[in-house]
């Protein structure tokens, strides 16, 4: 209210971004890989959010742009989502997912699974009557492993080829040599390690005080 007895209002007119541009209210701003709205809600309550753009980068990566990594092709999607969209066999040959390719005598196939894993496995033909398949697995660095062989993978996990082709884990391994059986706990000491399947089917390892357990 003004000296004079008068009544006076402040009106908004936008909102402002982190960068400190202005927004008029009802409408956008495109700000690096987020999209700021100023809107104004049936309540007459002036309210600013923010999402992923359509174009938004994958880190160093623009829309669509595909790159290698190790053994394994990904590709920036929209909203900045980043898809596995290939694998590399022997000889840098590229297999799409959910493909397979006769490589050197092997049929090699780039797999998805439901759970968003995606794997190399191959087969390749017995020695005896060129009749006889024999399922071996490929893993990330593109080496063979038999079926039902198993190896240590990164000193962190005990790997295992299954019969039809899929690499499993075992078990993880602490750096003391202390074998810890999937989704279980041991406690060595004063220490807890736990090894357990995550919903996205990744492996998560970790120790730390009985008390509490820390990744690593």
């Amino acid at each position: 209210m003004t000296d004079d007895g008068a009544s006076w209002m402040v009106e908004i007119t936008g909102c402002k971004a982190p960068s400190g541009t202005e927004i008029p209210i009802n409408s956008s701003l495109i700000d690096g890989n987020y999209e700021w709205k100023c809107m104004k809600n049936n309540n007459g309550q002036i309210v600013m959010q923010k999402a992923l753009h359509a174009n938004a980068t994958c880190g160093d990566h623009q829309r669509d742009e595909q790159w290698r990594e190790g053994s394994f092709l990904y590709e920036c999607g929209a909203g900045g989502r980043q898809k596995l969209v290939a694998c590399f066999a022997e000889g840098d040959e590229q297999i799409n997912i959910g493909e397979s390719k006769e490589i050197n005598g092997y049929i090699v196939k780039c797999e998805k699974y439901e759970n968003g894993t995606v794997v190399m496995h191959g087969i390749r033909k017995g020695t005896e009557n060129g009749t006889e398949f024999h399922v071996e697995c490929i893993d990330s660095k593109g080496e063979h492993h038999a079926a039902d062989s198993w190896w240590i993978d990164d000193e962190r996990f005990n790997k295992t080829c299954l019969p039809n082709g899929k690499i499993d884990v075992v078990n993880c391994i602490s750096k003391d040599g202390i074998e810890i059986p999937l989704n279980k706990e041991i406690i060595s000491g004063d220490t807890k390690y736990t090894c357990e399947r995550t919903e996205d089917g990744g492996i998560r390892f970790a120790s730390g005080p009985i008390d509490e357990v820390t990744s690593k």
